[in-house]
């Protein structure tokens, strides 16, 4: 059985499902936006626009601090020799 504490640095992805479905919620957004130019549709979608830039930016933090946990270790590691 594997504890679930333990990171597989081998296994984080670069980019995660997350941030690209936020990417491409945002994308969505900045094409309606110039579609509706009334008020309350605008507003609405600048509020899914504030949602989707924060889930962005939290999941940057994520992949970013697991990422420097796991290119710390390496960098501790001693080289493997060649044989």
């Amino acid at each position: 059985m594997r504890p679930g504490a333990v990171i597989d640095c081998n296994r984080l992805p670069p980019l995660t499902i997350l941030a690209t479905l936020a990417a491409f919620i945002m994308a969505i957004i900045f094409r309606q936006m110039g579609r509706h130019p009334e008020g309350l549709h605008r507003w609405f979608l600048l509020v899914w626009l504030v949602i989707a830039a924060a889930t962005l930016f939290a999941d940057f933090r994520y992949v970013r601090r697991y990422r420097g946990v796991c290119d710390s270790l390496q960098q501790q590691m001693p080289p493997l020799k060649p044989q």
